[in-house]
């Protein structure tokens, strides 16, 4: 098991969604058996390799790489749940896609830690938990919505139901839509509050460090006003609560969720280390050149 590579669980996700899509056409015997064996292998080597660079000095959510793949492996253990309790819903056609698109950003992203090492991690590992568990359920929102308009549309236009593709009931994914986006905004605002105590550890002796003029705390201070300003929406108007318009608001919240997440990774200052003090250093330098002409 020492062997594990990112490839191993990739190769098992991959072959369950393969089944996945050839259940559309064709089911034989074993198929569902097949689906969920490499599903469950694909966890397994997945816990397996989070497990081992849980052994390093960084913490697991302590880097980019790892943040994104403790993201995927709550997604993949989400669809094995579904698989368990939900046997004959085509859940694993838009999750597992979703699993392989995040483990194909958290490869490209940095194997980096985000914080300096002065930085706490208590709360390093608090806002990391926070947003992995804020990311996850945008994204089990974002997917009950974009079914909820597939459902909707097809119980609309009375196209007729097909048993390699059923999806759960619109009551089922409304309830999940709208217990998803108030989750959401919960689990953003602590995870907005811990990265500014976070951010006061790490560029607190910075004199040049402006909180709010980070893209990333600007970026997650809109994500978390927009999850407000839809729950407020959701209270204040009880027909937002139910049907199309919170599968709409959770889209949104998706792409919010996305816009945060290209800055979260393309941004550089977020906590990385306390810019060099290039002034200092070449005053030193100068001093050490003065004084080697002196002595000689």
């Amino acid at each position: 098991m020492s062997g594990v590579t990112v490839f191993c669980f990739v190769a098992s996700y991959a072959v369950a969604l393969a089944l996945e899509v050839a259940g559309l056409w064709v089911r034989f015997g074993w198929h569902r058996l097949a689906m969920v064996v490499m599903a469950v292998a694909g966890l397994v080597a997945h816990s397996w390799f989070l497990a081992s660079h849980s052994m390093d000095d960084v913490a697991i959510l302590g880097s980019p790489e790892n943040w994104y793949l403790v993201v995927a492996w709550v997604l993949a253990a989400s669809y094995l749940w579904v698989v368990f309790t939900a046997p004959n819903t085509a859940m694993g056609l838009f999750v597992l896609p979703l699993v392989l698109l995040v483990i194909a950003i958290g490869e490209g992203a940095s194997h980096e830690p985000f914080a300096a090492q002065q930085a706490s991690k208590l709360w390093s590992n608090l806002h990391g938990v926070f947003m992995m568990l804020a990311t996850v359920t945008v994204c089990v929102g974002f997917l009950a919505g974009l079914m909820y308009l597939i459902q909707s549309w097809r119980l609309k236009r009375k196209v007729p139901s097909s048993r390699e593709f059923q999806l759960p009931s619109l009551e089922w994914l409304e309830r999940t839509n709208s217990r998803a986006l108030g989750l959401s905004a919960i689990l953003v605002a602590g995870g907005f509050i811990s990265g500014l105590i976070l951010s006061r550890i790490v560029h607190g002796g910075e004199a040049n460090y402006r909180l709010l003029a980070d893209p990333v705390v600007l970026s997650l201070l809109f994500m978390l006003l927009w999850l407000v300003a839809a729950e407020l929406f959701r209270m204040v108007y009880p027909s937002a609560r139910v049907g199309r318009k919170v599968a709409y608001l959770t889209l949104a919240s998706f792409g919010f969720l996305v816009i945060t997440l290209i800055v979260f990774s393309s941004n550089a200052i977020h906590g990385s280390p306390p810019p060099r003090d290039t002034t200092a250093q070449l005053s030193t330098a100068a001093d050490r050149t003065t004084s080697g002409e002196v002595w000689q």
